[in-house]
């Protein structure tokens, strides 16, 4: 294949760190993704990614849509970019989004889950792709183990977990992707131990009424008349 016809995904400087995406003929070959750094000794190439040229046939329409709709004004002309068969190339920040993309369909059982993959893929904010490509892409990671296998399942199983009626559905918005949370059920009351508990009070008892006496007044007595003499 003559990859000498080099296509940009957007601005690329060409004196800077860069992503080499090959497009191969949907009926053979694969696509690969290649990582170029400069250093003092010269460009050093990492391939970071590679599928079957069919897969990404049936992901290119989305994919590209959502990258164009992610980059800054300062990132593309304003003719929306597009990807052609053979090399093209990608700025780092643009590169390292569908890097994520590659490595979640490179795993087992990809096949099986792309709508769920490319749907994940897609709710994710610009940021919380550069850092997973970090930790998938890291030196010593490789498919079926470490973070690969770690980003196959937190992007299949979110999508399924988090999925909405289509009226309900909302697009999120870059830097700010995160979902409210179910509340996690409060922690359960452990009974008290017998000796901690508190010995219920006996009820006050009741106070015996005092029997009122009647007040009884007191009859006067009589005067004594003083006696009379008679003579």
């Amino acid at each position: 294949m003559n990859t000498g016809q080099v296509h940009d995904f957007g601005l690329v400087d060409d004196k800077g760190d860069v992503f080499e995406f090959v497009i191969e003929p949907e009926n053979k070959g694969s696509c690969s993704l290649v990582a170029v750094l400069q250093t003092e000794r010269g460009p050093r190439r990492t391939e970071v990614a590679a599928v079957p040229a069919a897969l990404w046939s049936t992901v290119t329409a989305a994919a590209v849509k959502e990258l164009a709709a992610e980059m800054g004004e300062g990132e593309r002309e304003k003719k929306l970019p597009t990807f052609r068969a053979g090399l093209n190339r990608l700025s780092p920040l643009v590169g390292r989004e569908l890097g994520v993309l590659l490595i979640a369909l490179m795993e087992d059982g990809a096949l099986e889950r792309v709508d769920a993959l490319l749907h994940a893929w897609r709710e994710l904010a610009r940021e919380e792709r550069w850092w997973l490509y970090s930790k998938a892409a890291s030196p010593g990671q490789r498919p079926g183990a470490g973070w690969r296998r770690a980003l196959f399942h937190a992007l299949s199983e979110t999508s399924e977990t988090r999925s909405a009626p289509a009226g309900e559905a909302q697009k999120k918005s870059s830097g700010n992707t995160r979902k409210g949370s179910p509340r996690k059920p409060g922690p359960k009351a452990t009974p008290r131990r017998p000796s901690q508990r508190k010995r219920p009070q006996p009820p006050p008892r009741p106070q015996q009424r005092k029997s009122k006496r009647k007040a009884v007044a007191a009859k006067p007595k009589p005067r004594s008349l003083p006696k009379t003499t008679t003579k």
